[in-house]
């Protein structure tokens, strides 16, 4: 017994040590529960934040490229409208005049107008104004006056004036090199990769770059003189650029060839090509009459429209006969 009426002194627990090591296991247990759970609603998070993203971006470009589409239709349909315009134009000039000239309403420049969403702007070029590359060509032969004419013409934008005979084997029906300068199939066979020459009329000026002894350069410089038109065409002398119109005759001068282009201005074109042959410069020279005219048939309608981010250039090729319009072909950017 425990003397002095006091209580017993009290005894503490006993420390039992794997008690305490099993306290801290189940502490740490609940924190990596806790950090577990919290990195889960973390990835949980970024999951849906990238799924969001994704969608968000996925719905933008779906907007954005509906809304090309829509400018893209949009412009097209304009430009069909200048096509149509200017086809009206074309049908209107050949009942009333059987002679075409640049100060005629047709040649004129139309500057950028304003359409609903976007410009637009447009031009009809006389393709009869340029050389016909299928001139070369009479009957299945060689036709020597346009041979001789785009020889001049190569050498006036400073191109060699064999090219004509490649330029001339391309189209011709047979497989015979016609001389120097030209190329048949031993030519193209050899290239890589290897193909035919056409044996046909020329569809595209672009085919020029498929032509031995052409390159994109060369194609360049020549383009804006040259046409591929359906079959022989006459060259109006009252819309030809003065490159092409110094190739009617030998030692004709760019200067020379300048005058006449500010004679037929002035005087809204010449009535026939017996005027425009009894121009000074003609005098006592020997120029072939053959294959010109002061009419033309065949143009090019340049319809060019910005609507929104989408640009388009709608190229047709045109026919007219008795005052009726048609389309030949179009293209986009090329024809």
């Amino acid at each position: 017994s425990w003397g002095g009426g006091e209580p017993p002194p009290q005894t503490p627990p006993p420390f039992f040590f794997n008690d305490w090591v099993g306290e801290m296991i189940q502490d740490i247990q609940n924190r990596s529960q806790q950090g577990a759970a919290l990195l889960t609603a973390l990835l949980i998070v970024a999951t849906a934040a990238t799924v969001a993203t994704g969608m968000a971006s996925q719905h933008y470009l779906d907007i954005r490229r509906t809304a090309n589409i829509m400018d893209r239709d949009r412009s097209m349909q304009v430009a069909l409208g200048g096509e149509a315009w200017a086809m009206g134009i074309l049908s209107r000039d050949g009942v009333e005049g059987k002679r075409d000239h640049l100060n005629e309403m047709w040649a004129a420049q139309i500057p950028p107008i304003p359409v609903t969403g976007g410009m637009a702007k447009g031009r009809i070029m006389d393709m009869q104004g340029r050389f016909n590359l299928n001139n070369l060509l009479m009957d299945g032969k060689p036709s020597p006056v346009d041979k001789l004419r785009f020889e001049r013409l190569l050498q006036n934008v400073d191109l060699p004036p064999g090219l004509a005979q490649s330029v001339l084997d391309w189209i011709d029906p047979d497989m015979i090199v016609g001389g120097m300068g030209g190329a048949e199939d031993e030519t193209y066979l050899g290239k890589k990769p290897p193909y035919h020459a056409a044996n046909q009329l020329f569809m595209s000026v672009t085919e020029l770059t498929l032509v031995e002894g052409f390159d994109a350069k060369a194609v360049a410089n020549l383009a804006p003189f040259v046409t591929a038109l359906p079959g022989r065409t006459d060259l109006n002398v009252n819309t030809a650029p003065p490159e092409v119109l110094m190739t009617l005759m030998d030692r004709m001068t760019l200067e020379d060839a300048k005058d006449l282009d500010e004679k037929r201005r002035h005087n809204d074109g010449f009535a026939d090509v017996a005027k425009f042959l009894e121009e000074p410069i003609f005098k006592g020279k020997d120029v072939v009459s053959t294959g010109l005219s002061v009419s033309s048939r065949y143009f090019l309608v340049d319809s060019q429209v910005q609507m929104g981010r989408a640009k388009m250039q709608l190229l047709s090729l045109v026919a007219r006969q008795e005052g009726h319009v048609t389309v030949l072909r179009r293209g986009q950017g090329v024809l």
